[in-house]
């Protein structure tokens, strides 16, 4: 398509986000936002993928600036963000923003992404799995939270790796053992207390326990090298 055969114009709109659209083992390929009653699809670039504020999550406001490419011959339109972060104060005057009830809103999909990949697998990736499905069946979340088997989610040398979704937090070294408190934390605990928990208080545990665990491998790999001496 020429330059003649579409429009480009900049935008700047305070929206709600619905979800995330991800393809592959884990990439932010789309923002699903409301403005003004409407839901618009917004093309997340690679650039902005990394940087994004950890703390917009489904639910959030978020403030986006981007490009609107409209196709004179089809009307079709594309939508590309190039600025994005959390709105300070929802329905700022002169936005086009209308807050959608929660009839009016689709929930956010609550899903736990597992790497089945070759290094995962070996190291206890499937047991890990069997073991989200057990504690899921247990707690009657089934219906709520899907498991989904993914390929490579590129730490490898930290497997077994999972992302809980909608929240995208990763975690690397995960043990079957450790999968009845990760339910208790991201489905169960703020569901019975109508709150939703604080991503840096549920991270400072397995964040502590999993550099423990580092220290002790490298600990142990430094003893074995000297004892080879």
């Amino acid at each position: 398509m020429g330059k003649k055969d579409k429009k480009v114009v900049q935008f700047s709109w305070v929206g709600q986000l619905l979800d995330f659209v991800i393809e592959g083992a884990y990439k932010i390929k789309y923002l699903r936002v409301v403005v003004s009653d409407r839901e618009y699809w917004i093309k997340l670039p690679k650039e902005l993928r990394s940087s994004l504020d950890p703390q917009i999550v489904p639910g959030s406001w978020i403030e986006i600036e981007g490009s609107k490419e409209v196709c004179k011959k089809t009307g079709k339109v594309k939508l590309k963000a190039e600025f994005v972060q959390r709105a300070t104060t929802p329905g700022e005057p002169g936005k086009p923003v209308a807050v959608p009830s929660r009839s009016q809103s689709k929930p956010a999909k609550a899903s736990i992404l597992v790497c089945q990949k070759s290094d995962c697998v070996k190291r206890g990736g499937r047991q890990v799995c069997q073991a989200i499905e057990q504690e899921l069946r247990d707690r009657g979340l089934e219906d709520r939270v899907k498991i989904k088997k993914t390929g490579c989610l590129k730490k490898c040398k930290k497997a077994p790796n999972l992302v809980v979704m909608p929240d995208k937090t990763s975690y690397s070294r995960v043990s079957p053992q450790e999968i009845p408190q990760l339910i208790e934390q991201h489905y169960t605990t703020s569901q019975e207390t109508g709150k939703q928990d604080d991503p840096n208080e549920r991270e400072m545990p397995k964040m502590i326990e999993m550099q423990q665990r580092e220290l002790s491998y490298s600990s142990g790999s430094e003893q074995n090298g000297r004892s080879g001496k």
